[in-house]
This record gives structure tokens, sequence and C-alpha cells, in this order.
């Protein structure tokens, strides 16, 4: 009976997580799948089998940190269609900003949260006008390769910089807050949470709902949404282009700011090459969500965080690793190969319940094909491998098997050059 309760949580939190991410769910449905998530959640913590609950846990703080990095260049692109690779740098440049104010107010947490936060968005977002100014602005008119090549000219720079003042020997975070296990929250639930993760999520929901009340309502947001849609047609609408362009990229690096102090206040190691590594997957989450919408964005670094965290608890062994690739290999062939005669379809909900069955059916003979395939490897079945030693790789595959599915990303739309 427990066995059973516990997949049927799984399975109902799955579905209400994908009522309430999906763009074109009505509010009462959004809310019903929210519902859902904590009810299932209830159920894990009631069965005591909430280890599964305590990866996805772990993947949502470390997801908030790529989202704030995310929303930043998800915005740049938005407006200005510039894949800002400097964007890493500028989240390791609030980073040590934030060890500097940590240190100066360490024996007041509260405020020096407060006075790290406002001096690292205050700080990047300077730095961000800097780059714009100097760097991109008068490579406006240029060809996309040249801002292409001078942003990763500015990330190089700025990591240089950074070694050359910092040096390479890492920094040490002070804990200002504290990272023991909450007992209360422990005992209620058998979950590990600390302090720092809380102040992670409930930062970076607080900036992304800021981000988009913003973005929605305020009159330079309408500017931005405009600027996006038409450059030429809102500049002769009277919008400053110019300014537009300036306050996107301070924007952007103040929430990347942001990241660098919840990294810090979470991990408590910082170096001048930390802004490398999580930089690229917050790329890769703007991706993978539909680079240009700020939900995209805070959906795909939640997924890349989830996704990284659970694969990196697992151990496979080679067998399995051969089995796995050669069964998405499969999956993606059958999925190219059909697209021809799918569009052809009558689009009724009986034939959308036809295809579904009908992919569920291959995709259990894609399984079975793929094991007998992988048999006479005779790989050895005892030495494991951590996946540890290759999240990185499943976090690209994912964005590699997700962009063959869906060019544009989960939540992105097709947007034809204009000439």
């Amino acid at each position: 009976m427990a066995a059973v309760w516990f997949w049927l949580s799984n399975l109902v939190g799955l579905a209400g997580l994908v009522a309430g991410l999906r763009p074109n769910t009505r509010w009462p449905g959004r809310v019903l799948g929210w519902l859902a998530v904590a009810g299932a959640a209830w159920g894990l913590i009631a069965s005591g089998k909430v280890t599964g609950l305590q990866q996805f846990l772990n993947g949502v703080f470390l997801g908030s940190i790529y989202a704030l990095i995310a929303l930043g260049y998800t915005m740049v692109y938005g407006v200005l269609r510039l894949i800002n690779f400097a964007h890493g740098e500028v989240f390791m440049i609030g980073a040590y900003i934030a060890w500097f104010a940590l240190a100066a107010y360490q024996r007041q947490p509260t405020t020096a949260v407060a006075v790290a936060l406002l001096a690292a968005m205050v700080g990047c977002a300077a730095l961000g006008l800097l780059v714009e100014r100097v760097a991109y602005r008068p490579l406006r008119r240029a060809p996309r390769l040249a801002a292409l090549i001078t942003a990763i000219g500015v990330s190089l720079l700025l990591q240089n910089l950074s070694l050359l003042i910092f040096s390479a020997k890492p920094k040490t975070i002070p804990p200002v807050v504290s990272s023991d296990t909450l007992k209360a929250v422990y005992t209620a639930t058998g979950l590990t949470v600390n302090a720092p993760a809380l102040v992670t999520v409930a930062a970076a929901f607080a900036l992304m709902l800021g981000l988009r009340f913003f973005v929605a309502t305020t009159k330079l947001g309408r500017a931005m949404r405009a600027v996006s849609e038409d450059r030429e047609a809102a500049q002769l609408m009277g919008i400053n282009v110019d300014f537009v362009i300036a306050a996107t990229f301070a924007i952007g690096s103040a929430l990347a700011g942001a990241g660098g102090v919840l990294y810090g206040l979470r991990y408590q190691v910082i170096k001048a090459d930390m802004g490398v590594l999580p930089g690229l997957k917050a790329f890769v989450a703007a991706v993978l969500g539909g680079i240009g919408s700020i939900q995209g964005a805070m959906v795909g670094a939640f997924l890349i965080g989830v996704v990284e965290v659970a694969v990196a608890g697992v151990s496979v062994s080679p067998q399995q690793i051969a089995t796995g690739s050669f069964l998405a290999l499969l999956l993606l062939a059958f999925w190219r190969l059909s697209q021809h005669w799918v569009a052809g379809l009558p689009r009724t909900p009986q034939a959308t319940r036809l295809l579904a069955l009908g992919w569920a059916l291959l995709a259990a003979a894609c399984g079975v094909v793929a094991r007998c395939a992988t048999l006479p490897l005779k790989l050895s079945p005892e030495r494991s491998v951590s996946g540890s030693t290759f999240q990185d790789a499943a976090v690209f595959a994912i964005l590699v098997v997700i962009l063959i599915v869906k060019p544009t990303g989960l939540m992105g739309r097709f947007a034809p050059e204009k000439v």
C-alpha cells in the first residue's frame, strides 16, 4: 500500500507541476495544479519517503540561482538580440561585492544580507551600464558576429581582471547566516533545509515576481516590450531606445549580482572563474525555456537545477548508460521521421489520443529493442559510475533533446527575421 501511495503522489505531483507551468493554462487550472503539487508533497511526507522530494527541493534551491542569471540573458536578448557572454562574470563580481559587505557587517546578519544584496545589485548594475556603453553600443549596427566576439572578449577581460585584483585563491564568505539544518522543519517533515537555502529561494522568487510586475505594468517595462517587438518603430514613436537598452543591461546585471550574493550565502566559497559554468548553464536554461521569455527562463532554470541534482544523486552501470543512450537515439530518430506524416493528421481529440497511445507503444518497443541490442556488449554490471561525473553532460543532453523536439524552447515562439 505504501508503494502505491508513493507512486500515486509522484504522478499527481508531476501532473500538477505540468498544469501549473504550462503557459496556456487558465488561472483555475493553474491553482488546482499547484494545489496538486502541495498535496503530493504532503503525501510523500506522510509516507516517510522524502528522498525524491528532498532532491526536488535541492534542485529548486540551485535553480533559483540559475534563474536570476538566466533572466539577465533573456532580457538582453529580448531587447537587443545579443547574447551577453560576459553575464557570468557580472555574477562573479556580485559575489565578490557580497564578500566585502558580509565581512564588514558579519556581526549583524540581517543588515549584512540586506547591505550585500543592495551593494551587489547597484555595483553590478553600474558595471552592466559601463559594459553596454563602452563595448556594445558602438557595435549596435555592426554584424552580429562582431558583437558576439566582443562579448566573449569582455568576459575574458573581466575574469582576468578579477584574477589580478583578487588573486586565484578562493575566498570564504563569512557565515553570517547559519548553514545548520532547521530542526523544526526536519522534525515535522524529515526534509533537510537550512536558512541560506530558504533565503535563496525567497529572494529569487521576490526578485523574479518584481521583474514580471515591472515589465508588465510600468512605463519603462512597456517601452522594453516595444523595443523588443520593433526597435525602429519604437524609436519613431518617441521611445528613447538607447535609454531602454541601457536600463535593460542595468536590470539584468543587478539580477546577476543578486544571484552572486545568494550563491555565496549558500556555498560560502567564491573564486575568479566561478561565473563560467553557472553562466553557461543559465544560458542553457534561457535557451531551454525559450530565450526572450521571462517565464521560460524561470522554468528552464528550475528544470536544469532539478535535473542536475537528480542526476548527481544516482549511480548507473555502463550497461544502463549504453541502453539509455541507444533508447534516446531511437526515440529521436522516430520523432524526426514521424514529423512528415503527423503534420497531415487532423487536429481532433480522438486523433490526439491515438497519437499519444501510439507514441507510448513506440517508446515501450524502443526500450525493449535498446535493451536487447546492448546485451551483447557484455559491459560490467558491477562497476557503477556516479552521476556527479556526468551531470553537466546530462544538462546539455536535455537541451539538445528539447530543442530537437521544439526548436524555440519550452515557452518560446517563432519570430521570423525582419528584412
